[in-house]
């Protein structure tokens, strides 16, 4: 199996992902083909990391994690 297939129609949610670790875990996701959704409560940086995942392995969605609505609303987004 190659590294790009390993996660292959698997779907992660990264939480944190506009930056630091998070962005790092998130681009390793999708580079062994998982379809990514990005949570962080900062919009314009999490545009910046879903421009380097590409259109089609990943939704961006700015949610703050302790805000249940936020994440319901975040996750509605993701399954759509």
């Amino acid at each position: 199996m190659s590294t790009q297939a390993a996660l292959a129609g698997r779907h992660a949610v990264v939480t944190g992902a506009s930056r630091g670790i998070g962005a790092a875990v998130a681009l390793q996701l999708a580079a062994q083909g998982a379809r990514v959704t990005l949570l962080a409560r900062d919009a314009a940086a999490l545009a910046e990391v879903a421009g380097r995942l590409g259109v089609d392995s990943c939704l961006a969605a700015a949610a703050d994690v302790t805000d249940a609505a936020s994440v319901r609303d975040a996750m509605t987004a993701a399954r759509a």
